[in-house]
């Protein structure tokens, strides 16, 4: 996940009002996609604020990137240069993205077993939590083999572990206290 800062949680609420203005979310979020790959290393934006990158080179380089670009996206890049700011570029596509998600009521979660689920076993995962969320459910599954046994899964800043490890770390703090 991108750093993330109170700056571009500013901008991503000003794409957002933009965004909500014409209904433009998608095009918005492919536009600050291609902002996070731009400005995903340090080398990038120190190459693309350099003294010599004039602003036609940088529309050149914003638009191989990006094609469908709109003129309104485009200048946010540019106002973002301008400003010394393209760092922000992936705090902005992540925070747009947690916007949009709020917007359609959709929650992201993460979840990891210690063996492979097959889908029907995640559907079971996703629909369980749609009920208890009342939103639509993005659920990435993943095998972390570290936790041994049970799952751990993850939704938005809520975490539930209910892994062996951890039960197993439980049980050792519980016998040394009475010991």
């Amino acid at each position: 996940m991108a750093v993330r800062d109170v700056a571009g949680r500013r901008y991503a609420l000003a794409a957002m009002d933009l965004a909500r203005s014409d209904g433009s979310f998608d095009s918005w979020a492919r536009a600050l996609d291609a902002l996070e790959s731009l400005t995903q290393r340090r080398e990038f934006v120190d190459a693309l604020q350099a003294d010599g990158m004039t602003d036609e080179k940088f529309v050149a380089i914003a638009r191989q990137v990006a094609p469908e670009l709109r003129p309104i996206e485009l200048n946010l890049f540019r106002l973002l240069r301008s400003k010394g700011r393209l760092a922000l570029g992936p705090s902005i596509a992540s925070y747009f993205t947690e916007l949009v998600d709020a917007e359609r009521g959709v929650v992201r979660a993460r979840l990891r077993t210690a063996v492979p689920l097959d889908e029907q076993q995640v559907a079971g995962f996703r629909q369980r939590l749609a009920a208890q969320t009342g939103a639509t459910v993005e659920l990435e599954a993943e095998v972390d083999p570290e936790i041994m046994g049970g799952a751990i899964l993850q939704v938005g800043d809520q975490l539930i572990d209910g892994s062996t490890r951890r039960r197993l770390q439980r049980l050792r703090q519980e016998l040394t206290a009475a010991g």
